[in-house]
Order: C-alpha cells, then structure tokens, then sequence
C-alpha cells in the first residue's frame, strides 16, 4: 500500500449527488432510540439541534463501508492480488500496493476519503410516513441451525413445513431521497473513478444499503452525480474545476482493464464476483434479473394498521414474502437442508447473508392504497449472487406458473373451489444482468 500524504494539501475533489430509495431501508437504532421511537425494533435518526427534532438520515460509515467492499469487488474480481480485503484476521488490511487501502484507510495509515452523513433532501423533508412497522415473518431454527418444522396436511398429504413467528421492525419508507456528499484528499483521477463505479453500482443493483438486504430493503438509485476538484498552486492560490464523471468513470475502468490478470478469481465468497469470465449464456456467477410480477387476482395481505402492506404510501408485495415463498416451497418439498442454507442464507458460528436477494414487488401507478387490482403489473428485482447454475434451476423451480405467496389466511382459501381468492401472481423476467468482465470493461 501507497501510504497517503497527508502532509501537504494538493487537491480536494469533492463528489456530491442524490440517493432515492427504491425500497424500503433498515438501519438499527440500537438502545438509544427509544428518545424518538416506540419501536421494538427502530431505525437510526439523529437530532437536529436547530429544529430540535430527530430526522432520517444514512451514516457516513454505513456508505464509506458499501463503497469500499465495491471498490474491492470489482478489483479483486479483475485481479487479486491487487487489492487484500478489509475484514477478517487471516487477511489483514494495508498490503503494498492495495489502492482500495489507500482510499479507504487501514490499520497502517488513514483514509484519503471522508463520506459525510447523507441528510434528507429537500424535497423529502417533511414527508408525512416516513418511518413505519414493517411485518416480517421470521424462520425459527434449531440449536443446529436447521431450520425447525412443523407437521400439516396437504389433502391426504402429510408433509413438513418450517415453523416461523411474525416480529415487527421500523424501516424507512421507499421514495425518499438523501444528498450525498464525498471528501477525497490527494487523490488522482484513478481513484475518483473507482469510486464513481461504486455508486453506480447502486442503480446497477449489485450493492444494496442497511440491513435486511436479502429481502428487499436497501435498493437504491444514485443521480445528479457532480464532482468538483480544488487545487492549490505554489502561489496558494485555489482553482475549482468541474468534471466530466464519464471521463472519470473511463479512467477507473481503463485501471481494471490494465490489472486485469485474464484469470477467473477463485472461490465464491462476496468479496469476488464469481463465474466473471464465464460464457454469457451460462446462467450462474453474479445476476441481476429485473422481474415482471402480474398480479392474477386482487392481492392483499394487511400489514401494521393498514388492510394491505404499503412502502411510500403505496400498496407492495415485500421482498421478505417473495423470497419466504421460495425458502418455504424448498423446505415444503423436501430439498437439502443445506442447499437452503447456502441459498438463503444462515446464522450459526459462521453466520453469511443469503445469496437470493428479492425487493419488494411495487407499480407506481396503483391509485387504491387497500390493495393491488388483479391485472396489475409490478416491478422487482431479484439477485442471483455468486451462485451456481444448480442453484439458480432450483429457484426456477418454484418460479413458474401461478402462485400464491402468502398463507390461505391472507389469500382466502376457498375450501369448495379448491383454491384461494386472493393473492395469486406470476412471476416473469424483464430483463437480465449478468456481471461479466468483458462487458463490463466493452468499449474501454
């Protein structure tokens, strides 16, 4: 690692721009909250002590963390040995030559960046419901971390289902926007780059925010991105220069392109994008696949107080009910306990985030906040990371046809006609993404 100059003053480039939320976000309070929140489970706000009251906002630390495990992503995927990674004793952090080191920091020196808390535009400041109970039907697992089932009856059909329980949490509805606004010191186009191509990886869906990411919270799109440069002369004069973010973006893409080391990074841990130089019709690796969800029937399933679950003031199919549909259909069906687990992730000694990601099923256009008509289209993203062709196939599965994603309760089982009232849909792909280093680097 390039240890950073912090000695003299050479440049402060400044980069500044706003994040939407495009699901709902979870970041914990913890003990403190209980000053704003009556919640079981609150999300962080701050006090402003010149409107003395609390408000929303991201934590500098959560975003410098998301940027800097995309910076090293995406080089360690192009080259690994060009960057270490920032967390666990076998690997320490600060190696020569590692530039995510030295914008970020390590043990050795400090950071060339500084990422300010994001406060509410605005446009979002005073927006009635910002916050509210989120309904989440949590799995109940064993000492094994197994997850714990329960006997039913399918007809004559006599089948294990997993046990859960509903726990409420406060999240931070969909909508609202958050400026951005990043400090690098003594930096060079490079690096400025590098960042650049980690925030656009929000609105490429590969990062999320905050907690609770597998279902559904914390996607996220960036805009109005600006990026200004002062420098000082030998005069100590200071000049001002604005960028073009798409020069940079190049800069930081050609740097990939020259570490690249041609060589498929191994393992499938989240510190690499797997299968990157795989075929692109080979369905594994690292997918983003935008999903089309038509609802076959009225859809409503009542959340905190409200006759259907709502984000942002609109009616919407949470993550966690998608993705509970696929885990509770796998284990319904008997599958491998321990593919669930590697798909959808688990919490024992050696604890690791589910590899399905699923948003929340949203359409703008929906007028009635009771529930979703039949006929409705909606968007939502489900993300396939690091996983093997096997494992994609299994989720396929369980994907076609007509299905009803939420207990006969929610969906009125009609017990004559043999089938439910409520909340059937289909689910559908728009559009896939598949994170492969020659299309990511095409035209550089």
């Amino acid at each position: 690692m390039t240890e950073p100059d912090f000695d003299v003053f050479k440049n402060r480039w400044t980069i500044t721009a706003t994040l939407e939320l495009e699901t709902p976000l979870r970041i914990g309070g913890g003990q403190n909250a209980a000053a704003y929140s009556i919640s079981a489970a609150p999300v962080l706000q701050t006090y402003n002590a010149k409107t003395q009251l609390y408000e929303l906002y991201i934590p500098g630390s959560s975003l410098k963390g998301v940027l800097r495990s995309a910076v090293e992503r995406l080089i360690r995927t192009f080259n690994e040995k060009e960057c270490c990674i920032s967390v666990g004793e076998s690997r320490p952090c600060g190696r020569d030559g590692c530039l995510p080191c030295g914008i970020f920091g390590s043990m050795k020196a400090g950071a060339k960046i500084r990422v300010r808390d994001s406060h509410l535009s605005s446009e979002s400041k005073g927006f009635p419901g910002s916050t509210k109970e989120m309904p989440h039907c949590a799995t109940l697992y064993d000492r094994n971390f197994n997850p714990q089932t329960k006997t039913r009856f399918v007809g004559n059909r006599k089948i294990e289902t997993a046990k859960t329980i509903l726990r409420m949490e406060e999240i931070v509805n969909s909508g609202l926007r958050f400026d951005v606004m990043v400090d690098v010191d003594n930096a060079g186009e490079k690096e400025i780059g590098l960042i650049l191509l980690a925030l656009l990886e929000f609105n490429n869906k590969r990062i999320n925010l905050g907690g609770g990411a597998s279902r559904g919270n914390g996607f996220a799109d960036v805009s109005d991105i600006i990026v200004r440069k002062k420098s000082i002369n030998e005069r100590f004069e200071v000049t001002e220069q604005m960028f073009d973010i798409n020069e940079l973006i190049l800069t930081g893409k050609k740097y990939l392109k020259n570490i690249d080391s041609g060589i498929e990074a191994k393992g499938c841990d989240f510190d690499i994008y797997y299968k990157a130089r795989s075929p692109s019709d080979v369905p594994e690796g690292h997918i983003v696949a935008l999903m089309k969800m038509t609802a076959l029937t009225d859809f409503i399933m009542p959340g905190v107080e409200e006759e259907t679950v709502t984000s942002g003031g609109l009616p919407v199919i949470p993550g966690s009910t998608i993705k509970g549909f696929f885990r509770h259909s796998m284990i319904d069906e008997g599958i491998d306990a321990v593919k669930i687990k590697e798909i959808f992730g688990f919490t024992d000694r050696d604890s690791r985030r589910a590899r399905l990601l699923v948003s929340d099923a949203y359409c703008d256009s929906i007028t009635d906040p009771k529930k979703i008509p039949a006929g409705t289209v909606l968007k939502m993203w489900m993300v396939f990371d690091n996983m093997t062709s096997d494992e994609i196939k299994l989720i396929e599965e369980f994907r076609k046809g007509r299905l009803v994603i939420t207990g006969k309760t929610s969906a009125k089982w009609d017990a004559v006609r043999k089938t439910t009232i409520n909340n059937a849909v289909s689910i559908e792909y728009e559009a896939i993404n598949m994170f492969r280093t020659s299309s990511y680097l095409e035209g550089v």
